[in-house]
């Protein structure tokens, strides 16, 4: 019994020297794990100092994979596209295919190596990633489109944009385009414009205003002025500036809607302000009385524009530039 005592006792012993162990360990690893996060603070606190040789230094000291992507970020921002190249280079060195999406979109819309940010774009299509996939074909559907460093062939560039329109906006977006002109298919204008409906019936700012302006052409769609007009009216109140300047017409004249002079210069008023302007419509207003441009000035310095979620020119803009 007490040799079964004595063995016992040395087995507890043994069982709390590992708890203790398994303590340490565990700490450890948390300590460690905290520790490891300092030097990422402490990088983008650099970072968003602009002490930009500090925060390379510091690159160079724990050479961490995401920061060069950082380093290429911040140099873009400040408007140095040859530094934010070389560090794009060196993300793409450790593996990273966003740094490579965006040097492709910087050696594109900058015009700087067509063919470079063609092989890149030509890449990545194959890529796991579904949204650097679908994007790569986007630009590379622009590529054929206009022939830029390969053979114009607007066929090739309808079947890229077809697989990328199965999961980016943007993509879906201009194949209405690639509908209504025949780019590498028929021409089907029905189809355009109810594809161009469900984007307006999203939403998105521009594609009601586009919608609008093919009821009024009868593109696709039968001709409905008072349709049109709620579709601008839609896209005006998110102060899109050709809506606002179609209104102003269409309310002058009294197109699909009653004659209404002071709507008329309201609109006017805020598409100049957006910096839109005709020389027909500046003859018109020129016309009204003192007073109906009164009435109008007084519910143009109401004017509170809504605020949109869904924008085709957000959509268009690069990612390097978000």
């Amino acid at each position: 019994e007490r040799r079964m005592g004595r063995r016992f006792r040395k087995i507890n012993r043994a069982l709390d020297s590992k708890k203790n162990y398994l303590i340490l360990g565990a700490f450890l690893i948390c300590f460690t794990s905290v520790s490891a996060d300092i030097p990422n603070d402490k990088f983008k606190t650099l970072l968003n100092n602009n002490e930009i040789n500090e925060a390379i230094e510091l690159y160079n000291t724990h050479g961490k994979q995401k920061w060069a992507y950082w380093l290429a970020k911040k140099f873009i921002r400040n408007g140095d596209i040859d530094s934010a190249n070389e560090w794009y280079e060196e993300s793409i060195k450790k593996g990273d295919q966003n740094a490579m999406f965006e040097i492709a979109e910087v050696l594109f819309h900058n015009k700087i190596d067509y063919s470079k940010s063609y092989n890149y774009f030509y890449e990545l299509k194959n890529s796991s990633d579904k949204f650097l996939s679908s994007y790569a074909k986007y630009y590379l559907s622009i590529f054929h489109r206009y022939g830029i460093n390969v053979p114009l062939n607007e066929s090739v560039a309808y079947e890229y944009m077809i697989d990328a329109s199965k999961e980016i906006e943007l993509a879906k977006y201009s194949l209405i385009e690639y509908e209504l002109n025949g780019i590498g298919t028929k021409i089907d204008k029905k189809n355009a414009a109810l594809m161009m409906f469900e984007f307006a019936d999203q939403g998105y700012t521009e594609a009601e205003y586009d919608y609008a302006m093919m009821i009024l052409n009868e593109i696709g769609i039968k001709k409905d002025e008072k349709i049109a007009i709620r579709w601008l009216e839609r896209s005006a109140q998110k102060a899109y500036p050709p809506a606002l300047q179609q209104l102003a017409t269409m309310y002058y004249y009294g197109i699909g809607t009653v004659k209404n002079d002071v709507k008329a210069y309201e609109y006017y008023l805020l598409a100049k302000q957006l910096g839109v302007t005709d020389v027909e419509l500046d003859m018109n207003m020129s016309t009204l009385s003192s007073g109906l441009r009164k009435a109008a000035v007084d519910k143009f310095e109401n004017f509170r524009p809504r605020m949109n979620e869904y924008s085709i020119t957000y959509l268009r803009m690069p990612k390097f530039m978000k």
